[in-house]
């Protein structure tokens, strides 16, 4: 077996192993608030040691960060599978979004916990604004394809803004249903889409 073969075999279970930790830990903050999860309940979960966890992460919040960035990458990919057969409408995006924070509510939590000052390393930081410029980049393109010219890219951070801001105030608003907050979030992102397009509500 050649070097680079044998290099590229143990990539491979690097790889393996990373994502049994973050699926153990998608597991684990299904059930209770990721702040709350241990490295030992993550490596229990795991079906690994806490070492081999921290031979991947230096601590639990570059580990949740790692359970972010892939969140907000499966975000980036939906929306490029929505624009690949048909460009997607203001409303679609915006109802979208909301969609994935009410059926993901940690990666909304996490979003949240790093925009607020959650500490990060400046290398975790680079990976945060990267991951974040993409997302950015699909809601800038959606709102051209509205006929927003100037100001695309501050109007697209406005608009995300808006979106989060649903979530802030009625993802957990006390006595209302999960479906009842649904159909509230999602009739408030049409309402915002609707702005951002220029239309009259």
């Amino acid at each position: 077996m050649t070097k680079k073969k044998l290099e590229e075999l143990k990539q491979m279970e690097r790889d393996s192993r990373r994502k049994i930790i973050l699926d153990a830990a998608l597991e684990l903050f299904a059930v209770k608030d990721f702040r709350s999860v241990t490295v030992r309940e993550i490596s229990r979960q795991a079906g690994v040691s806490i070492g081999t966890i921290y031979n991947y992460y230096p601590n639990l919040t570059e580990l949740f960060l790692d359970v972010f960035l892939d969140s907000a990458a499966e975000i980036t990919q939906m929306f490029d599978n929505i624009s690949s057969k048909k460009t997607p409408t203001l409303e679609q995006l915006c109802e979208f979004y909301i969609s994935y924070l009410n059926d993901n509510m940690t990666f909304y939590q996490m979003m949240s916990h790093f925009m607020l000052g959650g500490e990060l390393s400046p290398d975790a930081t680079q990976k945060l604004d990267e991951i974040m410029r993409e997302l950015m980049n699909r809601i800038e393109t959606a709102l051209l394809s509205v006929g927003c010219k100037t100001n695309s890219r501050i109007t697209a951070h406005a608009l995300f803004s808006a979106l989060n801001g649903i979530m802030i105030s009625y993802a957990r608003y006390p006595g209302k249903t999960d479906e009842e907050i649904r159909r509230h979030t999602l009739r408030l992102a049409k309402m915002i889409a609707g702005v951002f397009s220029g239309k009259k509500l």
